[in-house]
């Protein structure tokens, strides 16, 4: 019983003495013991542990969600896209505002050093923080106070390593490459802490890789990979390992390096991407090719590899280029982008390398439908993107006019038949396009079935190599049919990757081919009532665009004269295939011998000509544009070579007299400014560039001289003469004034009128200022949007997604109709932009809401009262699309 009681005691005492000691330690302005042991312990229990632990979450979460690009070689550090950061803005404020409480509640300064060692961890915690937001300013100063501030402990190396990756975040690459220099040299001669030891060589790997010199970061990952503790993080940099070797051409040990990631038992992802770089790293000249195409056989099988078929396929390819054998590459390379269901790193470059190759063929019209589908999925920044998307514009305008060109003659053929002949190939294409139904609808029943038995959603899969029949590959894509009609667009889309893929409709893919010549015999032409209601199922369909009077028939010749001329330029100008562009001009010339284009294809003739040394040719041409068209010139710079110095010389002295005539008007010299105008009438009547700016300050000038309607009759004359001058509209401009002045008449034309307002229209009462405060506003329609309930979600949105920013809320009516919330406090633009860009695709916000009922827009401190008294959406809307979008 004794002993119980002293047991009791002993507890009593205990607890006196922790309260005590957190009466008396809860301040931090004396430098005591037991002030000392209480803020350590709170700071680290009650604050800092669950900032690390909310700290992790977020960067577990930032790495499983953010996707690879395994087309090139991988980052150390994979910190997502800034849309995937924001995903962690959550977690992410939640460290920051714990470390910010443990910095006010429990920092003790004495002597310039911080007692409460794990106040500079909650620094460097909130700095990490903002480094996994991507919010690079905020980590990088935050990271350069730790550093500064304890540089009396290893936690300023431990910082002086984060704000290196921060620079190389940020893409500051020179204060990187000098931050790292300094620390290697420190490293060399001193102890570091474990992270810095063992992340070090990482980090300066992570730098050549983001800098592209990649043979230079091998060491550095060799050296990391034995420093480095973490499996996945070590098995990471093997893989990149294995890549560069395979960049560098080192294909032995880049095989090497894949075996060892493959026995490591990585990711899914990262094992199949290994195996598949095994089969990129075939050399025909050591390797036997059958055991490999065997394991990609198999893969190709395996269900776990349905959505990664177009890398399979891609490898093959390679392969078989290794093996210089491009027609099986072909074929490997068109399953590939048949096959590409979510990886549009893989299809853009399945389809880069296939269009590259029929381009090369000169099989210009497959290899647009190629290019098309790589621009389509390209990002802007993809090396190279401008020229592919050039490429792609010239074959897509290519491919436009030879199109042309097959429809209208099939047009023009089937309306010189007689209505027995029609109905036959009408029939025939509607007996096709029921047939094609038919066998869309049994895929479609089928995929439905095996999706029901659990079974794969890819459908029948051609494996031996070849490519599918086109038209027929896109029904097999595993995830086409199953979502819906956005899926159903989509698929539609993948048209890109057919013959006549740019031919929406049966009827128009029917035209432009697959008619035999005995089709096309003459004949009378069927009268028919055309039904715009009609469905391919119907004859009418067919019969709504044969071009039936003269008036059609002859306007289907023109277009076919104006494609031949415009594939004959693009041949010669944009693709610089001669023989071709030969072939154009030439069936030009033949088919439409009086054509207007007559004159342009005989040049273009014979320079190509010319410089192919057919000189023959080149003078035939050239004799019959001088014979020809003895005025122009083209026959000009064919007689005399120096014409068009001649011209240069004569349109030097042009603008001399320019000079003098303009000088002479301000000096108001007037009868000098008409003898000049007067003369500029005789010598240079055909310079279109400077006789409307004679024939305005003639005009000014005769109405200085004579009476203001002399000047009215000029500028008149100007206006009638030359409406598309860029002196025009101010020369519209005083005409109309003079008419209201001086009560003329003189008659203005109504489309330039227009122009004149609208350039008269008053300037954007907004200006730009993107380092002023900014607020984002949201404008409502207040008879279907609850303001309070919407405030709510804004203020949980907030707390979730911004809970560091002391954002304020605001609410007021802006009209009868409308309702105006405002959400402010941001420094700057880019700040309302970041705010701007996560809620406004928030489900939780503005789910339900219709896309009329509410807009979304960031604006300035200075901007808004403009806006509240403006009150004009589209107003804003115009300026917003100029400055921000």
């Amino acid at each position: 019983m004794n002993l119980l009681v002293l047991l009791k005691r002993t507890i009593t005492l205990l607890m006196l003495a922790v309260f005590m000691v957190g009466i008396w330690g809860c301040s931090t302005k004396k430098n005591t013991w037991n002030r000392r042991v209480y803020h350590n312990v709170t700071s680290k229990y009650n604050v800092y542990w669950n900032g690390n632990e909310s700290l992790k979450t977020g960067v577990l979460a930032l790495k499983n969600n953010s996707k690879e690009d395994y087309m090139r070689v991988l980052r150390v550090y994979n910190h997502g896209t800034k849309g995937e950061a924001q995903g962690q803005y959550a977690a992410m404020d939640r460290a920051i505002e714990k470390a910010s409480i443990g910095v006010q509640r429990h920092s003790m300064v004495f002597g310039g050093r911080e007692q409460v060692k794990w106040i500079d961890d909650s620094y460097l915690m909130m700095a990490k923080a903002h480094f996994y937001k991507q919010d690079y300013i905020s980590a990088r100063r935050t990271f350069e106070f730790v550093a500064r501030e304890y540089n009396y402990n290893d936690i300023t190396h431990t910082a002086d390593l984060w704000l290196a990756r921060t620079y190389i975040g940020n893409q500051q690459f020179e204060r990187a490459i000098a931050l790292l220099t300094t620390l290697e040299s420190r490293i060399s001669g001193s102890l570091m802490p474990p992270f810095v030891e063992a992340n070090f060589d990482a980090v300066f790997a992570d730098y050549y890789i983001a800098t592209e010199n990649y043979s230079k970061a091998l060491p550095y990952l060799r050296r990391a990979i034995n420093a480095h503790s973490d499996r996945q993080q070590k098995t990471r940099m093997m893989f990149i390992t294995a890549q560069i070797y395979a960049k560098e051409g080192d294909l032995a040990q880049a095989m090497e390096n894949y075996k060892k990631v493959i026995s490591r038992n990585p990711v899914y992802e990262m094992a199949f991407q290994a195996r598949i770089n095994l089969a990129k790293a075939y050399n025909p000249l050591q390797d036997d090719n059958k055991d490999i195409i065997k394991v990609l056989t198999k893969m190709l099988r395996d269900e776990r590899n349905q959505d990664y078929k177009d890398k399979i396929y891609f490898a093959l390819a390679e392969m078989a280029m290794k093996d210089k054998d491009e027609e099986l590459a072909m074929d490997y390379l068109r399953q590939s982008v048949a096959s590409s269901v979510r990886d549009n790193s893989q299809k853009a470059a399945s389809a880069l390398q296939l269009a590259d190759m029929l381009f090369e063929r000169t099989s210009y019209e497959p290899a647009q439908a190629y290019y098309d589908t790589a621009v389509q999925v390209l990002p802007a920044e993809y090396p190279g993107y401008d020229s592919i998307k050039s490429r792609a514009l010239v074959l897509n305008n290519l491919v436009v006019n030879l199109q042309t060109i097959k429809r209208q003659d099939s047009l023009l053929r089937i309306a010189g038949m007689d209505s027995v002949q029609m109905f036959a190939v009408i029939d025939k294409l509607i007996a096709e396009h029921i047939e094609e139904e038919r066998q869309q609808q049994q895929e479609e029943q089928s995929r439905d079935m095996m999706a029901m038995m659990g079974g794969p959603m890819g459908g029948r899969q051609n494996q031996t190599g070849t490519a599918p029949t086109s038209g027929e590959w896109y029904f097999y894509n595993p995830n086409t049919l199953s979502f819906g009609f956005t899926e159903f667009l989509r698929k539609w889309g993948r048209r890109a990757l057919e013959d006549n893929w740019r031919i929406s409709d049966r009827q128009s893919i029917a035209l432009a081919g697959g008619i035999s010549e005995e089709m096309f015999e003459g004949g009378e032409t069927a009268e028919q009532t055309v039904d715009p209601t009609a469905t391919p199922r119907d004859r009418a369909y067919y019969l709504q665009d044969l071009p039936r009077t003269e008036e059609q028939k002859q306007a289907a010749l023109l277009s076919i004269m104006d494609a031949y001329n415009n594939a004959g330029y693009i041949y010669k100008e944009d693709l610089s295939d001669y023989r071709r562009a030969k072939e154009s001009y030439t069936t030009l010339n033949e088919r439409f011998p009086e054509n207007d284009f007559r004159l342009q294809a005989w040049y273009a003739l014979h320079r190509m000509y010319l410089e192919e040394g057919n000189f023959e040719e080149a003078e035939m041409y050239k004799k019959l544009i001088i014979s020809t068209y003895p005025d122009t010139d083209y026959a000009n710079i064919l007689i005399d070579p120096d014409y068009y110095k001649k011209l240069a010389e004569e349109k030097n002295q042009s603008l001399e007299l320019y000079a003098t005539t303009y000088q002479a008007h301000r000096d108001g010299q007037y009868f000098r400014v008409l003898m000049n105008a007067n003369r500029a009438r005789t010598l240079y009547a055909k310079d279109s560039l400077l006789m409307p700016k004679f024939e305005f300050l003639r005009a000014i000038a005769v109405g200085r001289v004579e009476v203001v309607d002399s000047m009215a009759v000029g500028l008149s004359q100007l206006i009638k003469k030359y409406p598309n001058d860029e002196l025009t509209p101010m020369a519209t401009n005083i005409l109309r004034q003079l008419n209201q002045d001086f009560s003329l008449n003189v008659e203005l034309p109504e489309e330039l009128m227009k122009e004149v307002l609208m350039a008269s229209e008053p300037p954007s009462p907004y200006n730009f200022e993107p380092r002023a405060n900014h607020m984002v506003m949201i404008i409502t329609n207040t008879a279907s949007v609850r303001t309070e309930p919407l405030k709510v979600r804004i203020s949980d949105f907030n707390s979730r997604s911004f809970s560091s920013t002391r954002l304020i809320i605001r609410s007021i009516m802006l009209d009868n109709q409308r309702s105006l919330i405002t959400v402010g406090n941001f420094e700057d633009r880019l700040g309302a932009d970041d705010y701007w860009a996560t809620i406004r695709v928030s489900d939780y916000v503005f789910g339900g809401m219709a896309t009329g009922d509410f807009y979304v827009y960031p604006i300035s401190a200075g901007n808004y009262p403009v806006f509240y008294r403006e009150k004009d959406i589209d107003q804003y809307n115009e300026f917003w699309e100029k400055n921000y979008k």
